[in-house]
């Protein structure tokens, strides 16, 4: 089982991804950007619109898991989404685990 606290403050996910997992479910939780114009120096700027669960079985990592089986969800960027999240992924059947 998921719990809020087992979720960090919503400003973490302005800058890097966060990777849990409860039994044989495997998350991650990562902000979705949009461009949102050019500073002064030409480089790209985005704007957080919303939050990105990403959810896959293990035993395997992210990386090392087929895109087929993997799940997304999108959410609004706001504190009140980490409660969704939390719901969510309590929602949800536990995958089998898959031999290694």
């Amino acid at each position: 089982m998921v719990l809020r606290k087992d979720l960090l403050s919503l400003g973490f996910y302005r800058l890097s991804p966060f990777f849990g997992s409860d039994r044989a479910l495997n998350y991650k939780i990562e902000s979705i950007k949009e461009e949102d114009g050019v500073d002064k120096k030409g480089k790209t700027k985005y704007k957080i619109v919303g939050l990105r669960v990403i959810t896959f079985p293990g035993p395997y990592n992210f990386e090392h898991t087929e895109d087929s089986l993997k799940e997304s969800k999108a959410f609004p960027f706001e504190d009140a989404s980490l409660d969704a999240i939390v719901e969510y992924l309590n929602s949800l059947p536990q995958p089998e685990l898959r031999e290694l």
